[in-house]
């Protein structure tokens, strides 16, 4: 293993684990948590539909982004020459640092990717119906990831 990460008793880089934990939470809060709701009332309720992350082109920056992060995160745990883990490090940072970006900036792209006439199955052509669009919980994993991934690279940085 390396010593750049970690403390030197220990040997594992503990930083690089976490811009890889935070990268990947980011990428499974695009697709398994879903980022986008709306939900309208019908004469059986209230129905409720989710979007993935992918429906707006934040969702697809920040999936890229959440990949590099995992992807040079764990390359800062494998590799141990101290230039390239300075590198690795740098880069695991702008994953971070995107995956952030585009998970804060979908906050306020709710009513682009939900879009004016969403898919509304239950209610009669014609008839109006008041959508409520916001957002859902795996856009707040997606942050949370960014957050730990901008982190590790904070602690990688810091220690190489």
């Amino acid at each position: 293993m390396n010593d750049h990460g970690g403390t030197s008793e220990s040997g594992f880089a503990y930083a690089g684990t976490a811009g890889a934990v935070g990268g990947l939470l980011g990428v499974v809060g695009i697709y398994v948590g879903k980022w986008f709701s709306y939900s309208y009332p019908t004469g059986f309720g209230r129905v409720t539909f989710y979007l993935n992350g992918s429906e707006d082109w934040t969702g697809q920056v920040a999936f890229i982004a959440g990949l590099a992060a995992f992807a040079f995160g764990i390359a800062f745990v494998l590799l141990s020459d101290r230039q390239i883990s300075t590198i690795t490090a740098a880069l695991m940072g702008v994953g971070g640092i995107f995956l952030l970006a585009m998970s804060l900036l979908a906050f306020t792209r709710i009513d682009e990717a939900v879009g004016a006439a969403p898919f509304t199955p239950g209610v009669l052509p014609g008839v109006p119906v008041a959508i409520t669009q916001s957002p859902a919980g795996g856009l707040w994993m997606s942050v949370v990831g960014g957050v730990i991934a901008v982190y590790g690279a904070f602690l990688a940085l810091r220690r190489t």
